[in-house]
């Protein structure tokens, strides 16, 4: 997924921490199945983290309604993006 231009430079580091621990998370998969459980975890360190600091963002009015539920969108595709990694990386590696 190409990186999106965030109009707020604070949303933008976010956005890139996010796309780290993505990749990150994909750096850990080995050969089998069973690493779906990476994309659980990468949910759950987005709803623990990341979310509670961009709601704040949001209510302190810092970013706009539609910027806002867009980076929650960003965080949704990301996980589904490691997903599919995932699954290719599986496919690939049985081929």
């Amino acid at each position: 997924m190409p990186m999106r231009n965030w109009s707020n430079p604070e949303l933008a580091k976010v956005a890139e921490m996010v796309t780290t621990w993505k990749e990150a998370y994909f750096s850990q998969v080995g050969p089998g199945e069973g690493w779906e459980v990476l994309c659980d975890e990468l949910r759950e360190e987005i709803l623990e983290f990341i979310y509670p600091y961009v709601r704040k963002l949001y209510l302190m009015k810092v970013l706009e309604k539609e910027e806002f539920e867009a980076f929650l969108h960003f965080c949704d595709d990301s996980v589904e993006e490691l997903r599919n990694m995932i699954k290719e990386k599986n496919y690939a590696s049985e081929v």
